[in-house]
């Protein structure tokens, strides 16, 4: 099969005679139809992950059909969305405790198991349960599922901070995660939206969401001085950073109010994942760090309904749609700021 192979970082590329997995006892063989390129994958590809053993294949955000079967509950020709998160053990204390997404032996495509950048995924029996598989409609446009791993991780964090009615919300970065938190912020009551993003292009492009009620380029006007004149002084209730930049996680603690909040949702290269924070003025105004991480089961289905439903009209987000040999144009497009979502296509 066809496919794209991380040997190490900064070391990958599009392959013709990888071996095609076989269909798993009790398991399913899936036909890769989409599969969404996450700023994450790009920056395994290029520093590489604690999680993956090169050669690997990448690729977590995956749409497809089901082509051979093992399994009588998941029959071939079944379209499907694949929880990148596929396995969770239900016996560790994370698991007990509702906090699934922390499970000691949980299992991601792509990481500890094959992933899509290719045309065929094998999924094995243990994982081919509603936690991991969830069959979306025949009339749906497949293009746009892959969204929903990154529609859960903002569902699911934005829960974990309790963005709220009422809010006035920074999000810091323009990229598919930034307008989605956008987007879910409005949905749970925000009461005014603010994206700053130096990427001009992408800036405009983020325009295209109804959900934000203002578009800053820091490098034409200071976000500091827009959102203080904004609040009257007084700072935002909550900061998203949506990039992987530790400056911006420290300029994010000065833009908020007494007992604000600052969601990290931004993952570091691994190199360079330290930031110095001003202690100080955490202890003092009272401030609050929020991590976000992965998400249950469930919070994956309910993300997969509201893009099926058009509640998150993931068609603008999805900006461009190129075949999986193609990679390296669309991480390129995304570096850029030319893409919001780069859809991968491996049959073409």
């Amino acid at each position: 099969m066809e496919a794209v192979v991380f040997r190490g970082p900064e070391d990958y590329s599009f392959e013709t005679n990888v071996e095609t997995p076989k269909c798993p006892e009790g398991g399913v063989l899936v036909k890769v139809i989409s599969v969404g390129l996450c700023g994450s994958d790009i920056r395994t590809f290029s520093s590489g992950h604690k999680d993956v053993t090169p050669p690997h294949i990448l690729g977590h955000e995956v749409a497809g059909e089901i082509c051979e079967s093992n399994n009588e509950k998941y029959p071939v020709g079944m379209r499907v969305a694949l929880n990148p998160v596929i396995k969770f053990c239900h016996e560790c204390y994370f698991c007990k405790n509702d906090l699934l997404n922390h499970c000691v032996d949980k299992k991601l495509l792509g990481s500890q198991m094959p992933g899509g950048y290719a045309q065929f995924v094998p999924i094995p029996e243990e994982c081919c349960n509603e936690d991991g598989i969830v069959p979306i409609p025949e009339d749906f446009n497949i293009d746009l599922i892959p969204l929903a791993e990154t529609t859960s991780s903002v569902l699911s964090t934005q829960e974990f901070a309790n963005v709220k009615k009422g809010d006035y919300v920074v999000v810091i970065g323009a990229g598919p995660l930034g307008n989605l938190h956008s987007a879910i912020a409005k949905a749970r009551g925000a009461r005014r939206v603010v994206i700053s993003e130096p990427s001009e292009s992408r800036l405009d492009m983020a325009t295209r969401f109804s959900t934000t009620d203002d578009f800053v380029n820091p490098v034409y006007g200071d976000l500091h001085d827009f959102v203080m004149q904004e609040t009257e002084g007084v700072g935002a209730d909550v900061v998203i950073t949506a990039c992987p930049v530790g400056s911006v996680q420290v300029e994010a603690t000065h833009l908020l109010k007494p007992r604000g909040k600052v969601i990290l949702f931004g993952g570091l290269p691994k190199n360079n994942c330290h930031v110095a924070f001003d202690s100080n003025l955490i202890h003092y105004q009272e401030l609050i760090l929020f991590g976000g991480y992965a998400y249950a089961p469930q919070v994956f289905r309910n993300a997969v309904e509201l893009i099926t439903s058009g509640k998150i009209d993931a068609s603008k987000f999805v900006t461009h749609v190129i075949p999986l040999k193609d990679i390296k144009i669309g991480i390129n497009m995304v570096k850029t700021g030319e893409a919001i979502k780069v859809v991968l296509k491996p049959w073409e």
